[in-house]
């Protein structure tokens, strides 16, 4: 069993291990970089500023923030659903033809399809 948080981006249901997640901030006050590689949505105030990543859309009112390996980036959602907890049996694939590994398996919750986020593959994805 492990505890996933899920969000809603691009009209698809996404979910992320916990254990990368640290917040889930408001998108209100994100300035955009100028010249930003592609997917990123700009940045966050703060002490040290957030880089605030797109790859499921530039569309999103909810920034999750992630930590993986020794960054923190953030991740913008339209809307941030909550924790779930997924069985590790009903995990399946990632599913094929995709350019970049965004998604690293899918899972079937209450009849509807979720897709697994991979988040070093959202961070590495500027």
């Amino acid at each position: 069993m492990r505890t996933v948080v899920e969000f809603q981006a691009s009209g698809a249901t996404y979910c992320l291990p916990v254990e990368s997640t640290r917040a889930v901030r408001s998108a209100a006050g994100m300035i955009a970089l100028p010249a930003p590689r592609p997917h990123v949505a700009g940045l966050l105030p703060g002490d040290p500023p957030l880089t605030v990543m797109s790859p499921f859309g530039s569309a999103g009112q909810h920034v999750i923030v992630l930590y993986v390996g020794d960054t923190t980036y953030g991740l913008l959602v339209e809307n941030v659903t909550g924790l779930r907890h997924v069985d590790d049996a009903d995990l399946r694939p990632a599913p094929t033809g995709q350019q970049r590994e965004l998604v690293c398996g899918s899972v079937t919750i209450n009849g509807q399809l979720v897709l697994l986020a991979n988040p070093s593959a959202v961070v590495m994805s500027s």
